[in-house]
């Protein structure tokens, strides 16, 4: 790996205290870079393979979290398929992402990706496009699509549908 993807993966597992979690950025960023350098499946199989039989992990292809994501501390990822976080995205401290989760930019409008407050859930399948921040403890309902400021504490489902602003 090249110096700056070292020192981004050890930004991420210093700020993901759970040991879980250390484990998922390690097994994520190095089973990517060795998918993207083997031009065959000969290392990259048996390596998930070794990865999945050991601790429940897929180094999975159709996740993408560039290193250049700004993640804070406490990030959950309980089910790990078609995670995709734009590189200019900002997801806060202690929240939860489930699968199939869109975090990324609206390139006809802005080239601003989202900015994800601390202590958010985001149920499966929501997509939060475009230069949205999402307020701090707020809850992002699954299949929820999110293209407009969500207040802080607030509960959104359906698309921008705020059920809920405590």
């Amino acid at each position: 790996m090249m110096e700056t993807d070292k020192r981004n993966l050890q930004k991420d597992i210093e700020m993901n205290g759970s040991i879980k979690n250390k484990y998922f950025f390690y097994i994520y960023r190095y089973g990517h870079y060795i998918h993207d350098k083997s031009k065959d499946n000969v290392i990259y199989k048996p390596l998930d393979y070794l990865v999945r039989l050991i601790y429940r992990y897929s180094i999975n292809k159709n996740n993408h979290i560039p290193l250049e994501t700004n993640i804070g501390g406490g990030l959950r990822l309980p089910h790990l398929m078609g995670i995709v976080i734009s590189g200019d995205a900002v997801i806060g401290r202690n929240c939860t992402i489930f699968h199939e989760v869109t975090i990324g930019i609206n390139e006809i409008e802005s080239a601003e990706a989202p900015i994800i407050g601390d202590n958010v859930f985001i149920g499966a399948g929501a997509k939060i496009i475009g230069k949205v921040q999402v307020g701090n403890n707020s809850r992002i309902g699954a299949n929820a699509v999110i293209t407009k400021d969500v207040p802080v504490g607030a509960t959104v489902v359906g698309v921008n549908k705020i059920i809920n602003n405590k």
